[in-house]
Parts: C-alpha cells; structure tokens; sequence
C-alpha cells in the first residue's frame, strides 16, 4: 500500500502584496503527473476550494489494502469495508478455502469486482466513481423497494410464499446499489460534503428499510402456516399496512429526489398519525404469532423514511441560505413555498 499521505493539513501564506498561496508536498507532483509550470483549475464551493490537475498525463491513484481474518463471516465483512472505503485492490492474506468461502457469497453483491487469483488472492474493483449519479442510486434504490413492497402486498393477497423468496432476493440488488453509492461517496465526497452526507444518509434509510422487508419475509417464511397465513383477516390487515407504509416511503424519496419542501414536511408531519393507526390496527391480530416482530419493522420503515424527509427539508433550508448568501445577505429566511 502506497506510504503518500492522502491528506495534509497547510497554512495559507502570503505570496507577494496581492497573492496568497498555499503550498502541497512535493511527492504529490509525481503522483499527478504534475511538475513545476503545470496548470491546475481552481474551484470554489459552497465551504470548500477545490484544485484538479488539467494535464493529459495524469493518472488515477491506484489505492489499496491486505486483510486477513481466518473466519470467513468476518472477512467477508472486512472485504464490503474495503470496497465501500475505495480501495482498488483488496489483497486476501489469507488460505484460498477461506478467502473463497469469503468471497464469492458477496462477489454479486459488490458492483465492478472482479477476482484475481495468482500468487495472492487480490479483488480489483473497476467502478467509475466519478460518472457514477447518485441522483440514479437512489432512484434505482426505490423502485427495488417498490417492487419488495408490491411482492409483499400481493403475499398478503394469495398467500403465495414464492413472493416473499422473491423480495428476499431482491434485498441483494438493494445491498448492491447501496454499497455503490457509498463508495461513490467515499470517493468523490470532496466535491461538496454537505451533499454528500445527505446521499450518505439517504442510501443507509433506504437499505434500512428493505432490511426490514427482508426480515417480515423471513419472519412470514417461518411462522406455523395454522397461525398467520390461515387468518384472512390479518392478512387484510398487513396488507393494508404495509401499503400505507409503501406510500409513506415513496413520498418521502419522491421529497428527497425533487426536493420538495412541503412533501418533506407532510411526511414529517404524518409520522405518528400512521404508526399510532399500525398499533391500532393490530389489535384483533395480536395473538398471532410473529405480529409484534413485523409491526416492528413497519414502523421501522416509518421512521427510516421520515429521516429521508428530514434531509430533504435540510437540503431546502441550505438552499435558501445559498441563495442569500449570493444576495449578500447575512441573515436567512424561511418562506413555506405556496402549493
């Protein structure tokens, strides 16, 4: 693994009467293909500067990092930590039965990876990072979601358990746009770290949620079929839950994505209408068994999504503040937007 420091603190200097300057460590002109006289663009961002080489020779860092762990759960876990953090090669130092029972049950669930088995056991992640849109993430991320919610929905309808196979599967197409994005994030949060954060906390609710869609199919897969899947009437009753709990998500994303401040805040508002409507509902219902663990996991969902909306008016407010502060402005005002 490279020894060059990533990240430096400086002090900005004076440079002559008019200019300031601040200085970067030599190693790093080798590293860019840069030299004294090459030209560099510099940006200004809303709490950052950022400064990107322009010469044709330059060439991507290539990062990367050995794990090792004889138990392969953990090191599967260490293998997705890589991969989320940026690394371009993750080196296995460790015996090829265990780095394989590691690796391949996770292989289709990191995008761009591909397996190099020499002398050592290496993944290289090939994964554009910086044409990737997070903005299609989660857009991609939500329509997984839909269509776990319509499975369910449909489940509680025909009573057919291959629906609940089917969103269980679903949840590692879910796993893998969320692992995307947030190496994508690790990679290119420097742009601007406010926007980043929020994708950052948008894409964990969202695979929250289908984390929770995966364990009521889990739940509903194991329960006695004499107990749950035997009473239409609780199935009429998650049905409807689960659809509200469907609607409420989407609303929340749809917030987020086109961001809409008033959507954001009838979500927020909403919350403990419709979880205090899920605890009454399952009154007639609470005998049966594996009932309190999904009504768990639909407020769950609930409050994951809630904290979707919670960015989206956060990202309106720093708009606002953007836009006075390019007024000249130094204090900021809210106005609800007219419907």
């Amino acid at each position: 693994m490279s020894t060059i420091a990533s990240s430096n603190i400086r002090k900005i200097i004076r440079v002559g009467e008019r200019s300031i300057g601040i200085t970067i460590p030599k190693e790093w002109l080798n590293v860019l293909g840069l030299g004294i006289g090459s030209n560099v663009e510099v940006s200004l961002g809303s709490g950052y500067i950022l400064i990107k080489p322009l010469t044709a020779t330059q060439h991507r860092i290539i990062h990367s990092v050995k794990i090792k762990h004889e138990d392969p759960d953990i090191l599967s876990r260490l293998i997705i930590a890589g991969y989320i953090e940026g690394y371009d090669i993750i080196v296995l130092d460790e015996a090829r039965d265990i780095v394989r029972k590691a690796f391949y049950p996770i292989a289709m669930r990191l995008p761009g990876v591909i397996a190099m088995d020499g002398v050592t056991f290496k993944i290289k992640v090939s994964v554009d990072e910086v044409n990737t849109d997070l903005n299609e993430v989660v857009s991609s991320m939500r329509s997984a979601l839909n269509t776990m919610f319509d499975l369910l929905i449909d489940y509680f309808n025909t009573g057919d358990k291959n629906r609940l196979s089917e969103i269980i599967h679903l949840d590692d197409d879910l796993d893998r746009l969320h692992f995307l994005g947030m190496r994508t994030i690790k990679r290119t949060s420097f742009r601007d770290p406010p926007y980043s954060l929020d994708y950052a906390i948008v894409l964990k609710s969202l695979e929250h949620i289908g984390d929770s869609l995966d364990r009521v199919s889990n739940t509903l897969l194991h329960i006695d079929l004499n107990t749950f899947q035997s009473s239409p009437e609780c199935r009429g009753v998650f049905k409807d839950i689960f659809a509200k709990v469907s609607s409420y998500v989407s609303k929340s994303v749809n917030a987020f994505i086109t961001s809409n401040v008033n959507l954001a805040m009838k979500v927020l508002l909403g919350r403990e209408e419709i979880s205090k409507n899920i605890l009454s509902s399952i009154q007639k219902c609470i005998e049966v068994h594996g009932v309190l663990a999904m009504v768990h996991e639909a407020i769950n969902a609930i409050y994951e999504a809630a904290e979707i909306a919670e960015v989206a008016t956060a990202r309106a407010v720093r708009a606002i503040g953007a836009t006075h502060t390019e007024m000249g402005s130094v204090g900021k005002e809210y106005r609800e937007p007219s419907e």
